[in-house]
């Protein structure tokens, strides 16, 4: 089951719409891990807010498993 999750208060705007793209995918923090080899812990962590700098290769992975595009996310090239 694929849950949604809530914007943490305070979030930035990148976070928001990373989000708000798994939302409209309804791809589960697990289901992104093993497609990117990727530890839960990690993926969880960049959603909850609770990865303050998560750095590019992260991102771009995360981005990559819900078929996003680092602009559609970062709106830069």
């Amino acid at each position: 089951m694929n849950r949604q999750l809530s914007i943490p208060a305070g979030a930035e705007q990148w976070l928001i719409n990373l989000i708000e793209l798994k939302n409209r995918t309804e791809t589960s923090v697990k289901q992104i891990a093993e497609m990117e080899n990727l530890s839960e812990k990690s993926v969880s962590n960049v959603f909850l807010g609770k990865s303050k700098n998560p750095g590019v290769d992260l991102i771009r992975r995360i981005i990559h498993a819900l078929g996003g595009s680092w602009r559609e996310i970062f709106g830069e090239s």
